[in-house]
């Protein structure tokens, strides 16, 4: 019989007794032959045909015996593909499966092997153990567990549920042959590498490497060899029992028998030592990874704890002697399982972190708060309030003061160069609210000229400091000191004309302009007119004559400020008109 395969390709039709199979794709090739991807045409489905090597026959029935008997088991519930049919065409045995998504291999493969969380290491792990216990119950060994053959069933809507398939090698533990060869080199159990009596616990063994391999994305010892294999081993478990290498059929292969007191003990062979057995030279081109390193390989130290436990369960899979192995049903109940698992949203969250290609996975960082966009638009509604407010109160309220005062408020609080943006959103609220409610109270109980000054220079005040010198010297004085006042006072019980000219003279003289500055010359200036401002009045209520009000008219101008007076006046002349001066223009009224 020949051993080639027929030719397969796309629309190519398979025929069994019950159904048709179309061929829409070649999923695979491999030595025993092809899978392809089918549409049964009959019910629509689309499902996975295996088509196998006249060579490869005697594989092919095994395979049917053991699929066969995996009948009696539900294949979601286990992690087994699920066998739908059968048939032979043009001499080759087609076996028909349920269509699954990719193997564990290709998926890694994919992402650059970069490994996979703890958690979906997790999920894996149960559903492979679970599906080794279901086997045992029906005295089935899979004996080639690798990542080529564990399938995804459908990354995207199920992520990492996985399938068993190729059961081309299972058989019942009872007809397992001491010293057979099987397994790939990578995945090869212990006691296959020694001879040791088989049973189904080398599968526990290949699927605790295959654990191992996801959690690193690399194999955890040498591959090169059997002996580098179990080198590797005896440094990260130690030495074998003599009594487990007294039975091994392939011992001395990689041990040799050394006197030790009197006795003849196993020791493993040396590079040297192998090299005159073999005829080979020994050549490691992997570091093996002791279960210290495996722990601290996990990049996100919040779930060690986690890892530990995972790290421990490794140990028992991986013991080098069988009968101390655990077992399936011991490993489901293992703390790695039973321990608080993260909530659902969580492993989400990191699975579809995890699908990403990069390489490593790092830990999550800690985002910044920003601070929020919506502050200046908070405050503009604040400032709009707070005008609304205003303008009702201004209504209520007749005296010019009391509207300028309210006035300069709201412009001084508003004044991007008073002070930051974050200080104007803390301090305008309560300042404002504050003169609010205290300019109206204090404007319906006095309407005197001095009263009005002294409600500007406290609510000027309390803006704080972050007005400058020269604002407030280009502004009407605010600020009154406790010197001002004692002025004041004694300027109250002067009336005499020679009195007020002296105390001109003095201040004129100290604020010469060779002598102070700009901002200086303003601040005193200010307190010279407020001291002359509360003489004036005591003259103007004495004196309501015509000469009085020409008076107040020709002081009014002169408060208008330097500029409007003419140049040509000597410093004397002002000095002599300022004896007489009456209130400006706006306490003028008040007095009247």
């Amino acid at each position: 019989m020949s051993n080639a395969i027929f030719q397969v390709e796309v629309n190519t039709l398979l025929q069994s007794n019950s159904a048709q199979y179309l061929v829409e794709k070649l999923l695979g090739e491999g030595a025993y032959g092809k899978v392809a991807k089918c549409r049964n045409l009959t019910t629509k489905q689309e499902v996975a045909v295996k088509i196998i090597k006249p060579s490869d026959r005697d594989s092919a029935l095994a395979e049917l015996h053991a699929l066969d008997k995996m009948t009696n088991l539900d294949a979601d519930k286990y992690g087994l593909i699920k066998f739908l049919d059968w048939f032979e065409y043009r001499g080759h045995i087609c076996i028909v499966f349920e269509l699954l998504d990719q193997s564990l291999y290709g998926f890694m493969k994919a992402r650059k092997r970069r490994p996979l969380l703890i958690h979906e290491i997790r999920t894996i792990a149960r559903q492979l153990l679970t599906s080794l216990k279901g086997l045992k119950e029906i005295n089935m060994a899979h004996c080639d567990i690798k990542p080529d053959n564990i399938m995804l069933v459908n990354q995207a809507s199920e992520p990492f549920r996985v399938k068993l398939i190729d059961f081309g090698l299972a058989i019942n533990p009872k007809y397992m042959e001491t010293g057979t060869l099987m397994q790939v080199l990578q995945y090869r159990a212990p006691e296959v590498i020694l001879g040791l009596p088989l049973d189904e616990r080398v599968d526990m063994w290949t699927v605790g490497y295959n654990l191992a391999w996801l959690y690193t994305g690399f194999h955890i010892h040498p591959v090169d060899s059997e002996y580098t294999i179990i080198t590797s081993l005896t440094m990260r478990q130690g030495m074998p029992d003599q009594n487990l290498l007294n039975k091994g059929k392939f011992t001395s292969r990689f041990f040799s028998l050394t006197e030790d007191e009197s006795k003849y003990v196993w020791e493993l062979d040396t590079t040297e030592q192998q090299f005159q057995k073999t005829g080979k030279e020994v050549r490691f081109r992997r570091c093996c990874l002791c279960y210290d390193d495996l722990e601290n390989f996990y990049q996100d130290k919040t779930k060690m704890s986690e890892v530990e436990q995972f790290v421990k369960l490794l140990s028992r899979m991986l013991e080098i002697d069988p009968n101390k192995r655990i077992t399936p049903e011991e490993a489901l109940k293992h703390s790695f399982f039973t321990m608080e698992q993260p909530s659902a949203d969580s492993e989400k969250t990191n699975s579809q972190e995890s699908a990403s290609p990069e390489v490593p996975e790092q830990p999550t960082k800690t985002t910044v708060p920003q601070v929020p966009a919506a502050a200046p638009q908070e405050k503009s509604r604040i400032e709009i309030k707070e005008d609304a407010v205003q303008q009702q109160e201004a209504a209520k309220s007749n005296t010019q003061a009391g509207s300028r005062k309210r006035k300069r408020g709201v412009e001084q609080s508003q004044d991007p160069e008073h002070c930051s943006l974050p200080e104007r959103a803390a301090k305008k609220p309560r300042i404002e609210s504050k003169e609010d409610v205290i300019q109206p109270q204090v404007a319906t109980k006095s309407n005197s000229p001095a009263d009005s000054r002294k409600r500007k220079r406290s609510v000027e005040q309390s803006q704080g400091p972050e007005h400058s010198l020269v604002e407030r010297a280009a502004k009407k004085p605010r600020i009154q000191t406790k010197e001002d006042v004692i002025q004041q006072q004694e300027a109250a019980k002067s009336n005499t004309q020679a009195g007020s000219r002296k105390r001109k003279h003095s201040v004129e003289q100290s604020q010469g302009p060779e002598q102070s500055s700009l901002p200086e010359r303003a601040a005193k200036k200010s307190r010279i007119e407020s001291k002359e401002d509360v003489l004036q009045q005591q003259v103007a209520r004495k004196s309501n004559s015509p000469a009085g009000s020409r008076k107040r008219k020709h002081s009014a101008e002169q408060s208008q400020g330097p500029e409007l007076s003419p140049q040509t006046k000597s410093p004397a002349k002002k000095m002599k008109t300022r004896e007489f001066l009456l209130p400006a223009s706006g306490n003028s009224s008040q007095a009247a």
